[in-house]
């Protein structure tokens, strides 16, 4: 049951809350922020129902709000550092009062067991400006209508907790009742009982949502512990009883909050339809296969075959063997023909992954077969055709390759038709608690193990993580959580991190003796942290008290840490984010804001 928090709300707001009119800012939280007239916004919604329809502006309202709510979410929790996660879940409903959204008033006291994946909130709402909006311009509406505060009560509760929260408008002051009402719940229980093959208000995280179908229908799928896919997943979702299961009209079922995941469901989107070639870029453990199979599975040639090959895990010599095929007799051995992978995929898709690895004479017989369609096998003379669809992957930059006389120019120019880049994890965190949802139902099943979910630390652990292996190592990270926790207990931050990793620790708390520790959560020393017990813990507060006493000014600190960073990541911004464990929209911010002499 949660209380009253120990921080004031007022005051938390108001040390973060910065106006700015020289240089033309609003600043809550190291983000930019807008004031506008809610009759605006409100003109804006009406323009979207009316161009777009109902359905897809409540989508696009809710997925606005909830990136929205997550991103307040991140930001309080790291200003609550160590703190309870039940003093950011009741800030949540005064913040979005203090922006003008609504007023919270709650029904009955919150319930709250991260460890054990239980949530529970009521809540009427007042004064809802989104309700009021949709009366004004819309009329009784037959179904409740505060979109975007649903979407930022899920996007909040999800970024604190670390697990998907849903909640559901029950009553509605734009369907003619005296006030709005909400009710929040984990995601897997709405899922458990939504209607089978009809719609559901948790359809706004799936990123086909935009997408006009053949038939107009709609696929049935609800993010959460047992439905949810990602594209990163790695496995193939199987559709509900009652699903459409046409291929060609949906993305696999893949869900993702992050505007990064959206960007490449967009793009894949645009060029299914098309036979161009794609190429898809990215750290290793993004998903590049994952979403080489849902562009075949919405592609023209989703009845066709989908043929993958690694190229790494082709020994030089048998590069033409594996793409072209063998005749018999072509060598000792070779006691009967078999076709390659080209002759394979022939009227589907061929995938080449990790396509940087090929030797610069198999990268010649591969340009020859994309440009020609033509190949022989080894040991034949038959020239045979095929209609391949060319999908290409690296985890390296090719253009570097090229530069460095690695990788044949030919062949880049002919694979970058429709490049595809896939940002790494580290840049999309909101996707985290979807992926830990589905990996963690997949590794209890796997395992035959009952574990209730992950502890709070564990959650503030997985966004501190820098997650160089990315959605791969958070699948594997999750298994071995499953198969070191308790049976009927939960996974804790000891259980994930066995393997050696390296936390950056973005979180300080108190210790048991009442000193600074960088911490996983709650105050408990991560492992790779300085803690209690460790003379390095009181460097940091050492350092912090000889500034002091030299009396240097925060902001030429500031400048010091960024220009030094700089320095060390030789401009990389990026990179200057990670070091300094900040997001890169907050590092631009900062560096622009000294260019104009803020």
């Amino acid at each position: 049951m949660l209380q009253t928090p120990a921080i004031d709300p007022a005051k938390l707001l108001a040390g973060h809350l910065h106006f700015s009119p020289d240089a033309g800012h609003i600043q809550l939280f190291d983000q930019r922020m807008l004031l506008m007239q809610a009759e605006s916004f409100a003109e804006l919604r009406r323009e979207l129902i009316v161009s777009l329809g109902t359905a897809k502006t409540r989508a696009l309202m809710m997925r606005l709000g909830y990136q929205q709510g997550f991103d307040d979410g991140q930001r309080v929790r790291e200003q609550l550092g160590g703190a309870d996660p039940a003093d950011a879940l009741v800030l949540g409903p005064r913040l979005r009062e203090m922006e003008g959204f609504v007023r919270n008033q709650p029904v009955d006291a919150m319930q709250v067991d991260i460890a054990q994946g239980q949530f529970w909130g009521d809540y009427y709402w007042s004064a809802s400006w989104e309700a009021q909006a949709h009366l004004a311009h819309c009329g009784v509406s037959g179904s409740p209508a505060c979109w975007t505060m649903v979407g930022y009560a899920d996007g909040y509760c999800t970024a604190v907790t670390g697990m998907p929260i849903h909640w559901r408008e029950v009553e509605c002051v734009a369907m003619g009742h005296a006030r709005c009402r909400v009710i929040g719940r984990p995601l897997v229980e709405w899922q458990r009982e939504a209607p089978q093959g009809g719609e559901d208000d948790t359809d706004y995280l799936q990123v086909d949502t935009f997408v006009d179908r053949v038939g107009h229908r709609r696929s049935w799928s609800v993010p959460g512990a047992h439905t949810a896919a990602a594209a990163s997943a790695g496995q193939p979702r199987a559709a509900p009883a009652g699903a459409v299961a046409d291929p060609g009209e949906n993305l696999g079922g893949f869900v993702g909050t992050s505007a990064g995941f959206r960007a490449v469901a967009h793009l894949v989107r645009r060029v299914a339809p098309t036979h161009s070639t794609v190429l898809f870029r990215g750290e290793s453990g993004v998903g590049k296969e994952c979403f080489a199979r849902a562009l075949h599975s919405i592609s023209p040639r989703a009845a066709g075959p989908m043929i993958a090959i690694n190229c790494a895990a082709i020994p030089a010599n048998l590069v033409e063997a594996e793409l072209f095929g063998v005749e018999r007799g072509a060598y000792t051995g070779a006691d009967r023909a078999r076709p390659g992978r080209f002759e394979r995929a022939d009227g589907g898709t061929l995938f080449l992954d990790e396509i940087a690895s090929l030797s610069l004479p198999a990268q010649g017989k591969v340009l020859r077969a994309i440009q020609e369609r033509e190949f022989e096998r080894v040991g034949g003379t038959e020239v045979r055709r095929a209609d391949v669809r060319i999908v290409a992957a690296a985890n390296v930059d090719l253009r570097k390759e090229v530069s460095e006389g690695r990788f044949r120019t030919d062949l880049f120019f002919r694979l970058n038709v429709f490049p595809i880049e896939i940002p790494p994890l580290r840049e999309r965190l909101e996707d985290i608690p979807l992926l830990v949802a589905l990996f963690l139902e997949r590794s209890v099943r796997r395992c035959s193990k009952d574990v209730k979910g992950l502890s709070p630390q564990a959650y503030a652990a997985l966004w501190d993580y820098d997650w160089p292996g990315n959605v791969r190592e958070l699948e594997n990270m999750i298994e071995r959580g499953v198969i070191l926790a308790e049976e009927g207990g939960s996974i804790d931050v000891q259980h994930l991190f066995a393997g050696g990793e390296t936390l950056r620790g973005t979180t300080w708390g108190l210790g048991p003796a009442g000193d600074l520790v960088r911490a996983g959560g709650h105050g408990h020393a991560a492992p790779g942290f300085p803690g209690p017990g460790d003379d390095s813990a009181g460097d940091l507060p050492s350092l912090v008290d000889r500034l002091l006493d030299q009396q240097a000014a925060f902001t030429d600190i500031e400048a010091m840490l960024i220009d030094r960073a700089i320095d060390r990541c030789g401009g990389n911004v990026s990179a200057v984010a990670r070091l300094l464990q900040l997001r890169r929209g907050q590092v631009e911010y900062r560096i622009k804001r000294r260019e104009a002499g803020g």
